[in-house]
């Protein structure tokens, strides 16, 4: 056989090789961008969630009150119980049954499952109300007002005996979702949120329509505490009916079991206790964040309104990108292709920020006019608008902080390192909590402030840890993360003059809420549209990336996976 000969097999095998590592590398994107979809729809009616309680219950104790009770049950259930891992601890074990065409194995699983974290999910619900009037001293501490601190020990325990079994139904909709993902279906899974999130405007309008606006927390009637409260939970309730029904469609039947006997439950449970370190200094800093931010009437509605945002391109951006990341580093990681796994996951962090820094520059720059768009009703004011304002600026260097320490953290959990995470985790809230001293001497919108700033600094405290960790330990060389920041920050940048020019060019249009949403709409196309023009120009591969999962969506039945 000749060289020629020989070498054209070669050349076919190093195409087929690279073909394989497109298709691979779009694949990461396409299934980021189908679990995005779905949960920016969530995410959306979650942030007018949020706007309407503005609205409808302002800036004041009885707004604090309401947001800070019935953040409890996600706080347990997404950080005591370890909610936000449901599907990586159930899918990997359900989708091995799966494959061993095994149904009758795969419900006893899920209803073990169900059974067990049930049973910890009641004693959860019984210990919150058991020590509700606690919580209730300590999240009432900084209020001023005597008078003003117990009416709101009072209702808050009233909103704690309604909101406390929302842990239960978080539970059902938590196992639900992660069976219908172990199927490959997602659009429900991530979209059924929305039902609950409407079912509580729609609460919330109704007591605004039924009953006297205005009313502080002293003087709000029972029949109103009735109303918010057993709506609240009623809609939440209807979020875990909808995945409930989404795993039945699948033949698990999801009725709740004793699994305490079954090997793989213990083995499961034994799992969880590894996480809930980290997570416990999760809720730690946020349950913190909570009575600090009650300091100031109304500092938690407007606060909780940043966070929002905050977290919105956390959900549809870098949870995706997780969600799709892990499996593949934890597949290179057992294969010993150290070289493979650094490559995966600068692109997966360069991907992140490719979409989140431009996203923190405009919470930057635009708080005020975000703050005026989205402060309706009772929180239409000065100072809520002022709130508002300053609680987004502080928060926007966050997003990619909480982008990059995500990101760093999970790809320990894909080589089964937790010890790292925990570490990086500790730094992140340490230093969390070192900063926020600051908050506990300030006031009104200063005091909102050092609470953002607080967060931004321990993200990125617990990031710098963890990547820098995570690269330590590859091999360097192959994709330069540093010039895609650059390529990213430098768009970033530019951006914001035709941006700008356009908020300026529409400012004879009539002053009203529609008017400066187009305004601010067309800015931020404008915007966006240059920066891209600029990524493009730059020749940046994300554009490449995103392009191509796009196209995957388009034609999901040609070829790949």
């Amino acid at each position: 056989m000749s060289v020629a000969e020989s070498a054209a097999p070669t050349a076919e095998l190093d195409s087929e090789a690279r073909q394989s590592k497109a298709v691979a590398s779009s694949s990461l994107v396409r299934n980021s961008l189908v679990g995005s979809v779905w949960t920016l729809i969530s995410r959306i009616t979650g942030l007018v969630r949020v706007v309407v309680i503005g609205a409808v219950l302002g800036a004041t104790y009885l707004g604090n009150t309401y947001q800070a009770i019935n953040a409890l049950p996600n706080l347990v259930y997404y950080q005591l119980l370890a909610g936000s891992l449901f599907v990586s601890l159930v899918v990997p074990p359900l989708v091995s049954h799966i494959r061993e065409d095994d149904p009758r194995r795969a419900d006893r699983f899920v209803s073990g499952f169900l059974g067990s974290i049930g049973t910890l999910a009641l004693a959860a619900v019984v210990l919150l109300i058991v020590i509700g009037p606690l919580i209730l001293h300590v999240l009432s501490f900084g209020v001023a007002d005597g008078d003003t601190a117990a009416a709101q020990r009072r209702v808050g325990f009233l909103f704690l005996v309604f909101f406390a079994p929302q842990i239960l139904l978080y539970v059902v909709a938590g196992t639900g979702a992660a069976v219908m993902n172990a199927y490959d279906r997602y659009a429900l899974a991530a979209g059924a949120p929305t039902v609950e999130n409407i079912g509580i405007i729609l609460t919330l309008v109704l007591a605004a329509l039924l009953f006297q606006s205005g009313v502080g927390i002293s003087h709000i009637s029972t029949g109103e505490v009735l109303l918010l409260g057993l709506g609240t939970t009623a809609a939440v309730g209807a979020h875990a009916g909808l995945q409930w029904f989404g795993a039945r469609r699948h033949q698990i039947r999801m009725y709740p079991s004793v699994g305490w006997h079954d090997p793989e439950i213990r083995m499961l449970l034994q799992r969880m206790r590894s996480v809930l370190a980290f997570s416990g200094l999760a809720a730690l800093q946020l349950f913190v964040t909570i009575v600090v931010a009650n300091r100031v009437a109304g500092g938690l509605v407007a606060f909780q309104l940043a966070l929002n945002f905050f977290y919105l391109p956390i959900a549809i951006v870098t949870w995706p990108i997780v969600r799709a990341l892990v499996p593949r580093l934890s597949h290179f990681h057992q294969a010993g292709e150290v070289r493979a796994f650094r490559n995966e996951f600068v692109h997966a962090l360069a991907l992140a920020s490719f979409v989140c820094i431009p996203i923190a520059v405009v919470y930057a720059v635009g708080a005020s006019a975000i703050a005026h768009l989205v402060a309706v009703g009772r929180l239409d004011t000065p100072t809520g608008v002022s709130y508002v304002t300053v609680s987004l600026l502080a928060l926007s260097a966050a997003v990619i902080g909480e982008t990059w320490f995500t990101l760093g953290s999970y790809a320990f959990y894909s080589q089964e390192n937790v010890a790292v995470p925990l570490r990086a985790q500790l730094i992140r809230v340490g230093t969390t909590m070192v900063l926020m001293t600051s908050a506990f001497t300030a006031r009104g919108e200063r005091s909102l402030m050092f609470i953002g700033l607080a967060i931004a600094g321990g993200t990125f405290a617990g990031a710098a840890y963890a990547c820098r960790r995570v690269f330590s330990s590859l091999p360097r060389g192959g994709y330069s993360l540093g010039r895609s920041l650059g390529r990213t920050a430098i768009g970033s940048a530019i951006m914001l003059v035709p941006a700008a020019l356009t908020w300026i060019a529409l400012g004879g249009l009539p002053e009203s809420k529609l008017s400066d949403v187009l305004r601010f709409g067309l800015a931020a196309i404008v915007g966006g549209a240059t920066f891209l023009a600029v990524q493009v120009r730059l020749k940046a591969s994300e554009v490449g990336l995103l392009h191509a999962g796009f196209a995957r969506i388009a034609r999901p039945t040609r070829g790949g996976p």
